[in-house]
């Protein structure tokens, strides 16, 4: 009895403090309604005049909720210079799968980049835009797993009448300029409207070696050396494998940082310009070519605490940011055609190409940084007792530097009908392509087999592995003249085109992206729910587009 009491009791306290259930709605599928209590964020074209960004992507490094990744710039391995600058909405996104959705109308736009979904709102001009909602929140119950971390959807410019042209430059230490031309036109009219954009910007490159505190080596601040003994011009030898080198921030590994206990540096100025002789294919004979004699060389001048004196940065030598030119624009068109029925199309094209000089220690040039055992019967190698086991360690990237030339193409055409049914029902038919390619072209990367070869040395046979055939003995062809690493390259060519052309190899990469689509839906209206076709622009991304007119 007692126990039924107090049940009573606790169900008049729940009824009398009952709390209402509220929900909020991240994203609907029900065309013209608001969502309610989302954190959506809007960005806008004067934005970009009171931050200085100069993409939309530079724009979002402004949103205290997005992570931007610096761009095509050397930090990023010079193998993701095609992907452009990664948005990425909470920090979410994998590495290899995209956790933040980019809308363009409502319609999702595929992951950008060679094998790695990324999104780049920069595709989209500035002055295209009519304005940006994201939505920093989880929406992938409505959009899918793609939209976990949150939706950035690009709305764009409609309904415009007149022109704005833009014209801007911009400057950075270490020479990086920037140049922006871009305009906008559009006009309306009783029924219907046109607004076309059209963006020009191109950036000059910037150098690896753009401020001195931008580099590998970290020594000066107690932190250990990073810089490959392969990076170095003319050459370092060793007898034998390099040695580890002692102390402390000196580097983590014999091949990486500074140390001295078997190292030789190359006096500058050693060595002479290539000729190809009587045979046409330079020096053949053993030692026939050599300006090194050991003799003279192993001296302290050359060796122990000089001996890694023709060390250097890599970045030195090659790119930090990448030299960019891209052209795009957007057009719009919306036209009532009878009372009931509306035509709207649309469509945006982005061409962003460039080039980078990639630096030798990072992918996909690495091979560029060489530490290789030279045969004694190699012409140039160095006369007066030598020891017969020398390593070369040299940055062929000044001869054959890694050069990666590449574009990406993004489009999208759309266009349908709006029409209005009887019984308060609506109905779209559209169709829609898009598309997203990304090429880079990387040549002057070295192949080590090659490397070896053209010092003198034979390959062995290597066998199948799954579905890649084997590879029979490889030597150096009778018509490609030896390499010759124990000269200044500085200051001499030191190398026939036809060796460097034979050690050099092409990396391609190409990937593709791309949807048709065509539908037809009909949809009802509800008296709760206004019937119209654009929404406030506080509500947050829908799939249908946000800006076409009635």
């Amino acid at each position: 009895m007692g126990n039924a009491v107090d049940a009573q009791a606790q169900g008049e306290v729940a009824q009398a403090d009952e709390i209402p259930e509220t929900v909020l709605i991240t994203g609907s599928l029900i065309r013209g309604t608001t969502a309610v209590g989302v954190p959506v964020t809007n960005l806008s074209p004067q934005d970009f005049a009171m931050t200085g960004a100069l993409t939309t992507a530079d724009l979002f490094r402004t949103f205290p909720a997005a992570n931007v990744a610096p761009g095509p710039v050397a930090t990023m391995s010079g193998a993701n210079i095609d992907r452009g600058t990664k948005v990425n909405i909470r920090g979410l996104d994998t590495g290899n799968a995209t956790r933040s959705l980019l809308m363009i109308d409502g319609m999702r736009f595929p992951g950008q980049g060679n094998g790695q979904c990324v999104i780049d709102p920069s595709i989209i001009p500035a002055l295209s835009l009519d304005h940006i909602d994201v939505l920093v929140d989880g929406a992938s119950a409505t959009y899918g797993s793609d939209a976990v971390g949150g939706v950035v959807n690009i709305i764009l410019k409609r309904n415009m009448d007149g022109a704005i042209t833009q014209a801007r430059w911009t400057t950075t230490e270490g020479g990086k300029n920037r140049y922006l031309a871009s305009a906008v036109w559009g006009r309306t009219w009783d029924g219907g409207q046109v607004t076309l954009s059209y963006e020009w910007y191109s950036e000059s490159p910037m150098p690896g070696n753009f401020h001195s505190k931008f580099g590998i080596d970290h020594s000066p601040w107690g932190f250990d050396d990073r810089r490959p003994l392969g990076s170095s011009l003319p050459a370092t030898l060793s007898t034998g494998a390099p040695a580890q080198p002692g102390g402390g921030n000196v580097g983590t590994s014999a091949n990486i940082g500074h140390g001295c206990t078997n190292f030789y540096a190359v006096p500058l100025g050693t060595g002479q310009n290539w000729d190809a002789g009587a045979s046409g294919v330079g020096p053949l004979v053993p030692y026939s070519a050599s300006t090194l004699n050991w003799s003279n060389f192993n001296d302290p001048s050359n060796r122990g605490t000089n001996g890694l004196r023709n060390q250097f940065d890599p970045f030195d030598i090659a790119y930090y940011d990448a030299r960019q030119e891209r052209n795009g624009g957007h057009i719009t068109v919306d036209q009532r055609l009878t009372s009931n029925i509306s035509f709207y199309g649309s469509g945006f094209y982005s061409n962003r190409r460039g080039h980078f000089t990639n630096p030798s220690n990072l992918s996909p040039s690495a091979t560029n940084v060489l530490i290789t055992a030279v045969p004694t019967f190699n012409p140039y190698y160095p006369t007066g007792g030598a020891p017969t086991n020398l390593r070369a360690a040299y940055n062929i990237g000044w001869e054959s530097p890694g050069i990666t030339a590449f574009y990406e193409l993004a489009q999208r055409y759309q266009l349908g009908l709006n029409i209005a049914l009887p019984a308060d029902w609506s109905g779209r038919v559209w169709y829609a392509m898009t598309q997203d390619a990304n090429y880079s072209l990387v040549s002057g990367t070295v192949n080590k087999n090659a490397v070896s070869a053209a010092l003198g040395w034979t390959i062995g046979t290597t066998g199948p592995t799954g579905s890649t055939p084997g590879i029979g003995t490889w030597t150096k062809p009778a018509n490609v003249p030896y390499l010759n690493l124990f000269c200044d390259p500085l200051a001499y060519q030191c190398n026939s085109p036809t060796t460097l052309n034979y050690v050099e190899g092409i990396r391609n990469f190409n990937e593709r992206f791309g949807s048709t689509r065509r539908a037809c839906s009909s949809t009802a209206r509800c008296s709760i729910f206004p019937a119209v076709r654009s929404r406030p622009r506080s509500a947050g991304p829908s799939p249908a587009s946000s800006s076409r007119p009635s």
